[in-house]
């Protein structure tokens, strides 16, 4: 928190002063930890309501009293098992922790997955918490998430990424060592970052292979040259 005098200058005219009770200034460092700090208080708030059974978390065969609640930055999964009453329960935390916290939570920018038995109880749920029912696949963090393997459509916004960033009027202004040097990185950059979590179809490396090829040797889009080499 901090306190102090502030003014706003607009075309060098200074405007009255009012004062500061309490935030940091955009952009301060501070700011992540204090955030950080506060959100830490829903973990243990979860993990003490799971102490009293009133919520239970998922996969206790693979997590000790079951896993609750991912963090990242600002985001938030809250994960729960099949129960209206404690997910009551959980509703009550989250409003208490709002209370607490200062913070709102959106629930209507929330999203609720059901799966197996609690499917049956969707419509329950969605007017518990006020969130919109979701849709397989979705994304986070950039990652597409789905209970089955992904299939070629899954890929298909690297492939456009890809090819946009390789499109022809780019490489009518290159140079060969310019064509190589922006090839290498967008090869490396755009789709490492799902092939790091999934297995890239055959079929989309070779599109992607396609895409680089055709950047490389044919830089004229009405004009089919012979491509030497892949």
């Amino acid at each position: 928190m901090s306190r102090g005098s502030v003014a706003i200058k607009v075309n060098d005219n200074l405007g009255h002063y009012f004062q500061t009770r309490k935030g940091v200034r955009q952009g301060d460092p501070l700011s992540l930890i204090l955030f950080n700090t506060v959100y830490d208080m829903l973990a243990i708030l979860i993990s003490r309501a799971k102490e009293t059974e009133q919520i239970e978390g998922v996969v206790l065969h693979l997590v000790e009293d079951g896993l609750s609640v991912l963090q990242y930055v600002d985001d938030t999964i809250i994960l729960m098992d099949n129960d209206l009453e404690r997910a009551k329960n959980m509703k009550l935390l989250l409003c208490a922790f709002e209370q607490l916290s200062g913070l709102k939570i959106n629930f209507h920018k929330s999203e609720l997955f059901c799966f197996g038995a609690a499917k049956a109880n969707q419509n329950e749920y969605a007017q518990i918490f006020g969130c919109n029912v979701g849709s397989l696949p979705f994304r986070y963090l950039g990652i597409p998430m789905h209970h089955r393997k992904l299939m070629k459509r899954d890929w298909k916004h690297v492939e456009e990424r890809f090819q946009k960033r390789l499109s022809y009027w780019r490489s009518k202004m290159l140079s060969v060592g310019g064509m190589l040097v922006l090839i290498n990185s967008i090869r490396s950059s755009l789709p490492m970052f799902m092939m790091s979590f999934f297995e890239i179809p055959r079929g989309v490396l070779k599109k992607l292979d396609y895409f680089r090829s055709r950047f490389f040797w044919q830089s004229d889009e009405h004009k089919k040259k012979y491509r030497l080499t892949k």
